[in-house]
């Protein structure tokens, strides 16, 4: 694989890793500051935000049937 085609697919799925936590975020039950303090890192931060999103960002509780 060249050099391009690699950049293309990892920032494809950067992109889509984004998304993903932005969705997680905004689900998520933390403040509404604390949602928008992690959704801004996320755009302008994103590999960084990313990872601490997923280490230690709020947790969705699981609904139980």
């Amino acid at each position: 694989m060249n050099l391009p085609v690699f950049w293309s697919v990892f920032a494809a799925i950067l992109v889509v890793l984004e998304f993903w936590a932005v969705i997680r975020v905004v689900k998520s039950d933390a403040s509404r500051e604390s949602k928008c303090l992690w959704i801004l890192m996320l755009v302008f931060v994103p590999v960084i935000s990313l990872l601490a999103w997923l280490f230690v960002g709020p947790k969705t509780r699981a609904v139980r049937a």
